[in-house]
Parts: structure tokens; C-alpha cells; sequence
């Protein structure tokens, strides 16, 4: 009974006091995120388990965990009139971090089976979102159809890192989407660009004279491009004549200007034509330039592909001129260094050649030379051979003009061979006769 009496009584005393400090909310005493589970172990979210495919084009769902603040969401644009063969659509990824709290992400291309993804543009920017500043980070792949049917879209696993806790790995898979896919007529080349519209334009060309080549600068912009379809389309067109030739086309992806701002699934393709006026020299002074015909089929409508569409960039007539004696000024201009460096490599290319076989010579000699000395099995027959070889009539000649030490001791092990007093052991003697035949100098040859 007492005890309930102090109780309430303590109770009573507090209802008059004033609020401290720590009964007032503020972020520097609220509870604070735990980011691991007891004994500090941390979290992992994956492996995640991907959702059944939808056919729903825009949305924010997918399997998995994200941090706090997080969301993802999958757009697909799909082109007028729905899907279509070799027709590319935009895919945007948009990660929305409104607490900026993402350390460091990883992501893939959209996936799956027929089907060809490339990366378009990744951008990231501070954005007003809800009132808050949350950092948005923008992904946009460029998606073709390779087959029609139904066609499966996916995503691979995406993870996370959140700043401070490094350990922890969140992981996500955006839903899958089940797209159906138009055909293409089967009668047209399936090197045609399948775009909604096919431009080419040109740069002026340089002032022309005959004999000198110069470049013909085209430039190609649409959809569904590649080298190998450019080049399908444009040589069977870049035919020369006497009076100009044309070379082949030099095909590569624009540097300035991989993705017009105008379409962002549009490419742009640099061709480069060599031309060469008067190229059998005749003296002519102009030249046709010929009509290019690009085909291609519309993806626009309801039926793309039952009649071809065509961009025109028209043929013109070109001048250059050719005064008296140019070409021959030109072939000397072409040639006379030119003419020099052949007699150049050619003296260095026979100076080589004759030093390798002198030498080829040289290690001939003094291999067969120890053969010969290997042969002899007395001290005076391999002194006789040796003078006969280095052309030296005594072994401090030979020390001389070959002073290498183990070939130094060997003729003087030689010497005591043949002129000492007492009579070597055979088996020191074979041992000098192998140091002699292994250590034979080749200065001597």
C-alpha cells in the first residue's frame, strides 16, 4: 500500500514541473534508422526472385528492397501503332533518390531473347520532387524487336549501396513486360531500315583539279541503321566513270553527333566517298555525280512495309580544271622522294642481307672447324690444326687475338700436353680436348 502511495505522489510532482529539453521532438533525439540486424550483421536482400511479365508499358513495380526513399520506374514508348520488326523503341529507367542517401548502384541493359538493346543517354540532375530536392538519375536504352510474336522484355538485377553502410546490399528486378510484335512483309531485304523517316545531306565539296582526289562528305540520319545496311544500299550506286571515279564508301558512326536531339532513337552515319577527276587522264574537265536512292520502310502507319519509301539526295554536274603540264609536275612531285626512299630501303635491304650471310658464313666455318677439331685424338694433331686455323704459328698469338679465359686455360693445358715433361692423364687430356673444341673463338673465322 505504501508503494502505490509513493507512486502517485511522484506522478503528482512531475505534473507541475516544466518540459526538459528531450521532451521536445527534434531529429537530434528521434530513434535513428537501424541499418543491421542484432549482432551487427549486415543485410542482404538478395537473391530476388523476378515478377511475372505484365503488359503494362509504364510502372514503378518490380521484386526486391529498396532503400528508403528510393523508387524505380520502367517507361517503354512504344512506336505509332504499336511494335513493330526492326523497329526500335525507347526504354527510360528513372531511379528517384529523395533522400540522396545511394552511394553506388549497378544496372544492365534491358534484356531478353530477340531482341537488341543499346544505351542511348544516362543522366542525372537535382529535381523538385514533392516539394523536396531528390537526385534523379535517368537511363534511356534504345530497344529493337528481332522477331514477331510475343516477345519477352526484362531487367536484370539492379543493387544498392546506401551512403554509411557499405555492407548492406539492396537488391531489385523491375517487372518484365510481354509486348507483342508486328511482322514486316517477308518479300523486302532484311538489310532495309525500318524508320519513320530516312534524311541525307552532304557538305560541299573542295575546289576540284585533275589528278587530285577529294572527299565526298555524306551524312546519313534514321532509325535501324548500320555500316553493313549503309553499305548494302550505296555501292551498288557509287559507280565512277572515265571522266570521274568514285571510290568506296568509308562508313562510320557520327562522333559529333551519335543522337540528334531532335530523335533520340535516330543515328547519325558519316560516309566518306573518295573522288578523283579525270582518273585516266584525258584531259577532261567535268564529270557526273551520281543520284543517290535510299530506301526504307516507314514504321509509321498501319501497314509499314507495303510500299517503300525513298531518300533522294540528287546527282550534279562537276567542273574542275587542267592546265598543260600539271600531271607531269605531279608525278614528280609524287615520286621524286618517294623514289629516293626505295633506293634507300633497298642499300639498307642488301647491306642486311649481306652482313646476315657473311655471318651465316662465319658460324658455318667455325662449326665445321669443331667438328674437324673434335675428330683428333692427340695433342700435336689439334696444335697443328689450331695454327692451321687461327693462322697463328703459336699459342701466345692465339691468346692474343682471342683472350677468352676458359679457351686461355685450355691452350695452355694444350701446351703442357705437348711439350711437358711428364705425359698427361688420358682423361685430363679429353677433358682440355673439350674445352678447346667447345671454346673455339669465332674471331679466328
Amino acid at each position: 500500500m505504501q508503494r502505490w502511495v509513493f507512486v502517485g505522489l511522484g506522478i503528482l510532482g512531475l505534473i507541475g514541473q516544466p518540459a526538459w529539453a528531450f521532451d521536445i521532438p527534434t531529429p537530434q533525439n528521434q530513434p535513428q534508422k537501424i541499418t543491421t540486424t542484432p549482432f551487427s550483421v549486415p543485410k542482404d536482400f538478395g537473391p530476388v526472385t523476378p515478377l511475372a511479365p505484365t503488359p503494362e508499358l509504364d510502372t514503378t513495380a518490380g521484386a526486391g528492397h529498396l532503400p528508403d526513399g528510393v523508387s524505380i520506374r520502367t517507361e517503354i514508348v512504344a512506336t505509332p501503332g504499336g511494335f513493330l520488326l526492326r523497329a526500335p523503341f525507347l526504354v527510360t529507367l528513372t531511379i528517384t533518390d529523395r533522400n540522396k542517401s545511394i552511394a553506388s548502384l549497378t544496372l544492365h541493359r534491358p534484356q531478353g531473347d530477340h531482341i537488341e538493346a543499346r544505351r542511348i543517354d544516362i543522366n542525372q540532375q537535382l529535381m523538385s520532387v514533392d516539394g523536396r530536392m531528390a537526385n534523379v538519375r535517368v537511363y534511356r536504352f534504345a530497344v529493337t524487336p528481332l522477331s514477331a510474336g510475343e516477345v519477352s522484355l526484362g531487367f536484370a538485377e539492379m543493387t544498392f549501396r546506401e551512403v554509411g553502410d557499405a555492407d548492406t546490399r539492396y537488391a531489385f528486378i523491375p517487372v518484365a513486360r510481354t509486348l507483342t510484335v508486328r511482322p514486316l512483309p517477308g518479300f523486302w531485304p532484311a538489310y532495309l531500315p525500318v524508320t519513320p523517316a530516312l534524311r541525307i545531306t552532304e557538305e560541299p565539296l573542295p575546289p576540284m583539279a585533275a589528278g587530285q582526289p577529294v572527299d565526298w562528305v555524306l551524312h546519313i540520319t534514321g532509325r535501324d541503321l548500320s555500316e553493313y545496311a549503309l553499305r548494302k544500299l550505296l555501292e551498288e550506286q557509287l559507280l565512277g566513270t572515265s571522266a570521274l571515279g568514285i571510290g568506296h564508301a568509308q562508313i562510320n558512326r557520327s562522333p559529333d553527333a551519335p543522337v540528334p536531339a531532335t530523335d533520340l532513337l535516330a543515328q547519325t552515319f558519316d560516309i566518306r566517298i573518295s573522288l578523283l577527276p579525270d582518273p585516266e587522264g584525258k584531259g577532261s574537265t567535268q564529270g557526273t555525280l551520281p543520284a543517290l536512292r535510299l530506301p526504307f520502310i516507314d514504321s509509321r502507319g498501319d501497314a509499314p512495309g507495303q510500299v517503300l519509301s525513298e531518300a533522294i539526295l540528287p546527282g550534279r554536274t562537276l567542273h574542275w580544271s587542267a592546265p598543260a603540264g600539271v600531271r607531269l609536275a605531279q608525278a614528280v612531285e609524287f615520286w621524286w622522294w618517294r623514289g629516293l626512299l626505295l633506293l634507300a630501303l633497298a642499300y639498307g635491304a642488301g647491306f642486311a642481307l649481306n652482313d646476315a650471310w657473311r655471318r651465316w658464313q662465319r658460324r658455318r666455318r667455325h662449326r665445321a672447324a669443331q667438328v674437324e677439331l673434335a675428330a683428333l685424338d692427340s695433342p700435336q694433331a689439334v696444335l697443328q690444326l689450331l695454327r692451321w686455323l687461327t693462322g697463328e704459328s703459336s699459342i701466345n698469338g692465339m691468346i692474343c687475338r682471342a683472350p677468352n679465359p676458359r679457351f686461355m686455360a685450355a691452350l695452355h693445358a694444350l701446351d703442357a700436353a705437348c711439350y711437358g715433361d711428364t705425359q698427361a692423364p688420358p682423361s685430363q687430356w679429353a677433358q682440355t680436348h673439350e674445352e678447346l673444341v667447345r671454346w673455339l673463338p669465332r674471331v679466328f673465322f
